[in-house]
């Protein structure tokens, strides 16, 4: 429930690319607590989360209270998606990205 109310109450959404990596930013109106998502085929999990980490801190200025879940950020390899592209006359399954995904609650001061 926590969940769908927090969604629903998104007020800012964003996305913004860096080079080799793509950011997603939704946070609610107080820009008290963020859904990141960074994303980046050939990054590793180290490189991504270090990515991660830098986005959270400057997303929450004056600290992070809070991480979720479990006080650190999911990392999900690159990976076949269950869509399929035909490219060349062969069936080849949709790649999703590495990603390294995570909330936060930041300190409100």
């Amino acid at each position: 429930m926590k969940s769908a109310l927090f969604l629903t109450s998104i007020f800012l959404s964003l996305v913004c690319v860096a080079g080799d990596v793509e950011f997603m930013v939704s946070s609610n109106e107080q820009g008290t607590v963020h859904l990141v998502t960074v994303f980046g085929s050939e990054l590793s999990e180290a490189d991504l989360t270090k990515r991660w980490n830098e986005k959270v801190q400057s997303l929450c200025p004056a600290g992070v209270i809070k991480i979720e879940p479990s006080d650190k950020p999911l990392f999900r390899p690159k990976s076949c998606g269950d869509a399929l592209e035909v490219i060349d006359g062969k069936q080849k399954c949709e790649e999703i990205q590495a990603h390294v995904f995570g909330k936060v609650i930041c300190n409100a001061t």
